[in-house]
């Protein structure tokens, strides 16, 4: 029976972020101990983990109950046919003399050192027959590392046997090295089920890093650096880690000299013929290269046009999208070093002499810069230019790369933190925050030319808000603002900007009133479109917050006009939150879907996850829902890409109302509960007030009216305040809520203004709404009436489904207490398909409760064939996800929910739809 157990039990601790390889490799177990024996072919770059992964492997078979033999490949024994294979076999060389005599005699030559006499054919099945004998009693796990070093002939035996395993119980895992985009398996493994390993993900490196054994924790600015520059490689993450220890990492970073995995890339580099040496130096010196400057190189060169082949098969060039560059920051520092001064200048002077001057200002104004001998204004000068286009053209990303480059040309220190400051600015809104950071660290501690100090702080503080406390980035942001010189007024609006939504973020609208002071004082009357917006977004949003909404309506419209001619990304953002305070959210979804569109397109990766905030809540205030989690899911997921985790916060607390509006409590609650942590120790205010809302509205839909009050009165800021814009758009809902507990001095308070902003903006929905809300108040019956039917003709106006369907349900209520059931009944008919429709239990449970209390004998939910209907529609998102062969693990990542609510999720399917197992459940949505 021990045996017998599941391999997964038995893993060993310290897989970081290997969870999809773990999976593979315990199926793989699993089937050899069942009779289903296969091979598996784990690839990935040097330092990747595939030894670790092996270990951990042969020890989980250990304990399983299997046999477990392993070998690996030895450079020294390339070149020798069949070495590996004898190797391979000594250990088990009695068991191989068992074997039916013609096997035997194919086995017992190779061990003799001498070739099989019946060719490669009969040599594999000889060693597949002899896997199969060794897998019993007991399964068999055969590991074989290093693979890629075997000679040929053994490596086409091994293939032979991997392929024909079925039907034993032995288990064959193997690891290769592979470089880029290149096939391993075309060695002699081809057939073989294939799994490349990926890069290790932020949160498992930073687990890795903290778990070096008796090592002192790096304080914050280093690991992040180590972290940044291992690219999620393991082993370069323990070298680097190591190195940090022991002294500061040097400028420009890379790999200490006593590496293994930098010995790795110079052997690489050293194995290559001349040409493609040749060739890698000119991508090295010049930085990534067309595909056509680097041809036309080549062809100046007289190098063998079949060169450029040998460096990508050695991993040390690729070529994607007509560009060729060194893949990763520290393999290009190990080449660099390999380079002499000789080598690089001839290599500057080659590039030079073959560029266009006119299609590729960017590259001849960096190998200008690279060959001068001394100062070089009018080089320095040409760079930057040449940056400016190239991040209009290309993108943030490339302005970063050539600025990057040019720091490490430059001979000027004051020149060289100005352009990694810029580059830092770049990378940050490329989307790179690792590389933005590590940016600033080579920069310097600071002390330049206040315009340089004034970019450090803006770069700082953005990071700060996206990353970190709101209330330390508001302060480095409003620093900022009066350090830039008069030429440089749009950054200094931009800084004050990002400085008031740290304000916001934070929930500390004190701040935020004498910042719209600030910005009020900065006028001149000769602002571009662009400053005159965030000048005016500040009127707006400060009368908005002091309830002053006449004033505040046409300042937001301003900026609605002002985006059109701005024509910029996160214009088009601040003009989204413009229409969406305005409760247009029509014109606020289009302005942030265009704002995520240019974003993308102009390599602004770092604005895409702000846009798709204003584009989630746009959805949902339009009763979208699906598009809504759509949007807050892909935002999650770019927000944690792009090192802007306040951001993922926001879409998180986006996904919990949502689920809370459908009355799915569970899901709400886990979503709020994966930012917890975030929300509390950042003092992120905003996401804590929204939360309060999400968990009143669930409250609410729950039938706990007193609960959700009490949600309400604790919606305060981080900052102690109360949460002015949150406070306003849950006034439909705290109405509610007091109504039902009687509560009508407070309802009636709220209300007031809010019918003020309904008003001031001109909003049909929220003029709708306010209608309702005085519907639910109103003592008079006739006044009712009348509230609620202006409530449903404004209704018609704004296309709002589920809150017409709200009101419906609010008005028949109020006609059935009235002695009108027949009228009541049809409204409730009309209410109750729509809340079925949006999956909104709650709702719809009261809808019939009401219709039967109206007089109507109304049936249960309708059950659509195999059951889909009786789920909620996060339940049939789990099913459907189920029945793709999804992980509770990978269920969760997608739907950004704990594993804990997936399988609570999952016993209620089971429940639901009358299954016993996921593939009875697969079977229903296939």
């Amino acid at each position: 029976m021990e045996a017998e157990r599941s391999a997964d039990a038995a893993w060993p601790s310290g897989l970081y972020g290997r969870e999809r390889e773990r999976a593979a490799l315990t199926a793989l177990l699993d089937g050899a101990r069942a009779g289903r024996g296969r091979a598996l072919l784990l690839s990935g770059e040097p330092g990747s983990g595939r030894s670790a992964l092996l270990g951990a492997a042969a020890a989980t078979a250990t304990a399983a109950g299997f046999t477990v033999l392993g070998t690996a490949g030895t450079p020294a024994e390339t070149a020798v046919p069949l070495a590996g294979l004898q190797r391979m076999l000594l250990p088990v060389g009695g068991q191989a003399l068992r074997l039916p005599a013609a096997h035997a005699a194919v086995l017992t030559a190779v061990l003799a050192g001498r070739p099989p006499p019946d060719g490669e054919l009969a040599l594999g099945t000889a060693l597949f027959r002899l896997a199969g004998a060794l897998g019993a009693p007991a399964p068999l796990l055969w590991c074989v590392d290093d693979a890629h070093l075997l000679d040929p002939p053994t490596l086409r035996a091994l293939g032979m046997a991997a392929r024909r395993l079925t039907g034993t119980s032995c288990a064959l895992l193997l690891a290769v090295d592979a470089y880029g985009d290149g096939d391993p398996a075309a060695t002699g493994l081809e057939g073989v089920d294939h799994l490349r390993l990926r890069p290790l993900g932020p949160a498992a490196a930073r687990r890795l890093l903290a778990a070096r054994p008796a090592a002192t924790p790096l304080p914050d600015p280093v690991a992040a650096t180590v972290l940044t520059l291992a690219g999620g490689n393991p082993l370069a993450l323990t070298d680097l880690a190591g190195a940090a220890a022991a002294g500061p990492l040097p400028d420009p970073p890379a790999l200490p000299a006593g590496s293994s995995l930098r010995k790795r890339h110079r052997d690489r580099f050293r194995a290559l013929s001349p040409a493609a040496r040749a060739l890698v130096s000119l991508v090295v010196a010049g930085g990534p290269l067309p595909a056509a400057l680097l041809q036309a190189a080549a062809r100046r060169l007289r190098l063998d046009a079949r060169a450029l082949d040998g460096a990508h098969a050695a991993g040390l060039l690729v070529t994607r999208d007509g560009t060729t560059a060194v893949p990763g920051r520290l393999l290009h520092a190990s080449l660099a070093a390999l380079l002499s001064p000789a080598d690089r200048t001839a290599a500057h002077a080659t590039l030079a002499a073959v560029l266009d001057p006119c299609s590729a200002r960017l590259y001849r104004a960096l190998h200008r810069l690279a060959l001068a001998t001394g100062p070089s204004p009018a080089a320095e000068r040409q760079l930057e230019e040449a940056a400016t286009a190239a991040r209009r053209d290309r993108g943030h990303a490339a302005a970063a790369a050539a600025l990057e480059h040019g720091a490490g040309t430059t001979a000027h220190p004051a020149t060289r933190d100005r352009w990694l400051l810029a580059a830092a600015a770049d990378a940050r809104t490329s989307g790179d925050t690792r590389w933005a950071r590590e940016l600033l660290r080579r920069a310097g501690p600071g002390g330049g030319p206040a315009p340089s100090e004034a970019l450090r702080a803006l770069v700082q503080g953005e990071i700060q808000l996206r990353d970190g406390v709101p209330a330390a980035a508001c302060r480095e942001l409003t620093g900022a603002v009066g350090r830039f010189p008069a030429g440089q007024r749009a950054l200094a609006l931009r800084a004050l900007m990002l400085a008031g939504e740290a304000c916001c973020l934070a929930g500390d609208f004190t701040a935020y009133f004498a910042l719209a002071e600030r910005a009020r004082s900065m006028r001149r009357g000769d602002e571009t479109p662009a400053q005159r917006l965030v000048l005016d977004h500040f009127t707006g949003l400060a009368a908005t917050f002091a309830g002053r909404h006449r004033e505040a309506h046409w300042a937001l419209r301003r900026v609605l006009r002002l985006a059109e001619a701005a024509g910029d990304p996160e214009s088009a953002i601040w003009a989204s939150q413009a229409a969406y305070t305005l409760g247009d959210a029509r014109r606020a979804l289009a302005l942030a879907s265009a704002a995520a569109h240019r974003a993308r397109h102009q390599g602004a990766t770092a604005l895409v996850p702000a846009a798709l905030v204003y584009e989630a809540l746009c959805a949902l205030a339009l009763d979208r829902y699906a598009a809504a989690g759509e949007a807050a899911e892909e935002g999650v997921r770019l927000a944690e890409e792009t090192g802007q985790r306040n951001l993922a916060v926001d879409h998180l607390s986006v996904l919990a109302l949502l689920a809370a509006l459908q009355g799915d409590s569970a899901t709400a609650a886990a979503r709020m509960g994966a930012a917890g942590h975030a929300v509390a120790s950042r003092g992120l205010g905003r996401p804590e007030a929204f939360n309060s809302w999400a968990s009143a509205c669930a409250d609410l839909a729950a039938g706990r009216p007193a609960d959700a009050l009490s949600r309400f009165g604790r919606m305060r800021a981080g900052a102690g305040q109360v949460n002015l814009a949150i406070r306003g758009l849950a006034t439909p809902h705290f109405v509610e809520a007091a109504v039902r507990c009687g509560q009508r001095a407070k309802a009636e308070g709220a209300l007031r203004g809010y019918e003020d902003w309904a008003a001031g903006n001109r909003s049909t929905l929220r003029l709708a709404q306010a209608h309702r809300c005085h519907g639910l108040l109103a003592e008079d019956d006739a006044a009712a009436v009348g509230h609620f039917r202006e409530a449903l003709r404004l209704h018609q106006d704004d296309d709002t489904v589920l809150e017409l369907a709200k009101t419906e349900l609010f008005y028949a209520s109020r006609l059935r207490r009235t002695r009108r059931p027949g009228e009541a009944r049809g409204l409730l008919r009309d209410a109750l398909a729509v809340f079925r429709q949006f999956d909104a239990r709650p709702w719809a449970e009261r809808a019939t409760a009401e219709l039967r209390a109206a007089g109507d004998r109304v049936g249960p939910v309708d059950r659509a064939p195999g059951g889909a209907r009786e789920l909620t529609a996060q339940q049939t998102r789990i099913s459907e996800l189920v029945a793709q062969g999804a992980t509770n693990q990978e269920i969760a990542d997608r739907l950004v929910l704990s594993t804990r609510t997936v399988e609570y999720h999952l016993r209620n399917i089971f429940s639901r739809l009358g299954v016993r197992s996921r593939v009875e459940l697969a079977a229903l949505f296939r």
